[in-house]
């Protein structure tokens, strides 16, 4: 049998698990394991290593251990840094290269980190719809904005022509604010608050739309325009061939992509939505 990643895509509600192989094919369905985000630091490394152990796959050799963290995180060294999230605080600090590496008996070098949506890029470059794409702008809506820029297979780095020093969008101005707080499960919500005088997040909004409700469906409509202004400059700087949009919010997406569909389809930008992101994400681990 050929040799295995196991890939965790760690969330703050959730952690996605799976064995990989470098062609990208998972050996078993996706497991999905409580993320226990609040325990402490202790606890947390028993439950990561004690997924990691469930995912293994018998007569294996494994060619490494790879997670998805969301950060702040140290992602080279392997140094948690997410503080005041209400997620993960107590492994602040902790050096998880060095943790798993004695608690599974493993090299350290053969334990990698990455930013969710950094996987999610490497995925859909590697495995997925932007594979031949010289240049590709990959977005996830859900909590916040997650997103990366692909040059050639590989990630863009920060400061490229047209990709932001941070090499994402989430802190980049936008509005009042930036664009993380808009396009999110949270900007989705306070627009919402607005209209509606309601939260309601993108699976309740859906169904106001399905009742008939025409507000909702304006709600969503303005959403994707939010969406279309905040890229735009990146379109047309960044010149990407592909836009490949992913995250929890996309089962909506026909409700909320026309307006920037409709720009894609000006400038010749090919438009996809990932059906399944933890896969892309997954796959992507195996290219760090």
């Amino acid at each position: 049998m050929e040799d295995i990643f196991l890939c965790l895509d760690v969330g703050g509600t959730e952690i996605k698990a799976g064995a990989v192989g470098s062609n990208g094919a998972l050996f078993n369905p996706i497991r999905y394991f409580p993320a226990r985000a609040n325990e402490d630091a202790q606890t947390l490394l028993a439950h990561l290593t004690s997924i990691l152990m469930e995912i293994r796959v018998l007569h294996s050799t494994i060619a490494g251990v790879r997670l998805a963290f969301p950060g702040p995180f140290d992602y080279q060294e392997g140094i948690c840094l997410l503080q005041g999230l209400a997620k993960y605080d107590h492994l602040y600090g902790v050096n998880l290269r060095q943790e798993l590496s004695l608690r599974m008996n493993i090299a350290p070098e053969k334990i990698r980190f990455a930013n969710d949506a950094s996987a999610f890029a490497l995925g859909e470059m590697g495995f997925g719809q932007a594979k031949n794409a010289a240049r590709a702008l990959f977005v996830c809506i859900g909590t916040g904005c997650g997103s990366a820029f692909g040059m050639n297979g590989i990630l863009a780095p920060g400061g490229t022509s047209g990709v932001p020093m941070s090499g994402c969008l989430y802190d980049v101005p936008f509005l009042d604010s930036c664009i993380d707080d808009y396009l999110s499960r949270r900007g989705l919500m306070a627009l919402t608050m607005e209209r509606l005088g309601e939260e309601l997040d993108g699976k309740a909004l859906a169904q106001r739309v399905q009742q008939g409700d025409e507000q909702a469906r304006l709600c969503f409509f303005t959403f994707g325009q939010r969406i279309r202004d905040a890229l735009l400059p990146f379109l047309k700087e960044f010149e990407p061939e592909v836009l490949c949009f992913g995250g929890q919010i996309t089962r909506s997406a026909a409700l909320f992509l026309q307006p920037i569909a409709d720009v894609c389809r000006e400038r010749g930008i090919r438009l996809y939505i990932t059906e399944d992101t933890s896969v892309r994400t997954l796959q992507g681990l195996t290219r760090i």
